[in-house]
């Protein structure tokens, strides 16, 4: 069996039993390695003979992406590197997320610290705002104080006179 029977057979094997995605995926995946084994200089037979037969490899691939509804990984192959991605429930993959936003943001820290920084992040703002508050106070209470004085001293006079 040469590697287009092999694909032609997995493909056949994986049709209707799971998505037309994950189809393309793992036949994909296979040619993918396929012909990187080839480059690295073992030979064709000897790579589909250890993959063994594409209908038990398409059970797998049945078992792997259906008994999850969905979930699994995928593989994708570039070059001799393997890198998988993980597949959610509708089927889509998940991009590896690059840039300072999507690291500062995807910490992933244990409840009690989370609910410590964040009480004290709330307390920072809290004694900000009173500071604030009581900085516009310190500023007009001189001026509110010389109006008091002013208005008593007139109500004193009027008081006086009548």
């Amino acid at each position: 069996m040469g590697k287009q029977e092999f694909l032609e057979m997995l493909r056949l094997a994986l049709n209707g039993r799971v998505s037309a995605e994950i189809v393309a995926d793992n036949v994909r995946y296979y040619e993918d390695y396929i012909n990187i084994e080839v480059r690295k200089g073992r030979s064709e037979e000897e790579i589909l003979a250890q993959l063994g037969d594409p209908r038990l490899l398409a059970r797998t691939i049945v078992q792997t992406h259906g008994g999850s509804g969905g979930k699994g990984r995928t593989a994708d192959v570039s070059g001799d590197t393997h890198t998988y991605r993980k597949r959610d429930a509708d089927g889509y993959n998940e991009e590896p997320k690059r840039g300072w936003r999507n690291r500062f943001f995807n910490l992933h820290m244990p409840g009690r610290l989370f609910s410590v920084l964040t009480l004290l992040i709330l307390t920072c703002i809290l004694v900000l705002v009173i500071a604030v508050v009581f900085y516009a106070i310190s500023i007009a209470l001189p001026v509110l104080l010389i109006i008091l004085a002013v208005s008593f001293v007139v109500k004193l006079f009027r008081d006086w006179l009548n």
